[in-house]
């Protein structure tokens, strides 16, 4: 059986405002609302941080890959291109 432990912290007058606003448009008690979201918030954050190394990388780069690929395609057209200016210039 779980126990409820107290705790004290500390609120801005902005903070307790709103926190007094939730409960009542809630019908709960303050003390209800904290305890919910602190779960809710906690539990966002616990499962953000278990996240795999590899779930990290999809959820920063964009789908598509770094287009690499793309800088690439563009580097030979512009070598290919110098060439064949070359080309032209060495044989006329």
């Amino acid at each position: 059986m779980a126990t409820d432990r107290m705790i004290t912290a500390r609120l801005d007058s902005q903070a307790e405002e709103a926190l007094t606003k939730a409960a009542e448009l809630l019908g709960l008690t303050k003390s209800d609302v904290v305890r919910e979201s602190v779960k809710e918030y906690c539990g966002k954050i616990v499962k953000q941080r278990q996240k795999t190394p590899w779930q990290v990388y999809q959820a920063i780069h964009k789908p598509g890959g770094s287009s690499h690929k793309k800088r690439l395609g563009k580097q030979r057209e512009i070598i290919r291109k110098h060439l064949e200016k070359r080309r032209r210039q060495w044989s006329s």
